[in-house]
């Protein structure tokens, strides 16, 4: 009779470890779960907000083209600072440059 009441207990004690290992498995099986849907959340939301970066980067880069459109850029240079190209007789050597500013010493240069 000893070895049967050892072995019933031994059976209940291996059912009891069993019914624990399968209680701590769905514990962790649950939080790896929530686990991963937030990081699936997270990737989500950051795809998201890569491709609004993405859509603002388009939009800058094709504001940037206008903005230094060469056809543009000239037109505003006409109509706003009405500059011509240097007519050579505008056009200076060193020596001129001297004769028309000459060097002044400073009071306080001996």
């Amino acid at each position: 009779m000893s070895y049967s009441v050892s072995s019933r207990a031994s059976r209940r004690m291996s059912w009891f470890f069993l019914f624990l290992i399968g209680v701590v498995l769905t514990v962790t099986l649950y939080f790896v779960k929530t686990h991963a849907q937030s990081a699936k959340r997270d990737v989500r939301n950051l795809s998201r907000a890569i491709a609004t970066e993405e859509a603002s980067v388009r939009v800058l880069r094709a504001e940037l083209a206008y903005l230094k459109n060469p056809a543009r850029l000239s037109e505003l240079s006409d109509s706003h600072l009405a500059m011509s190209p240097i007519a050579p007789s505008q056009e200076r050597n060193i020596r001129d440059i001297e004769a028309l500013f000459p060097l002044v010493e400073g009071e306080g240069d001996e």
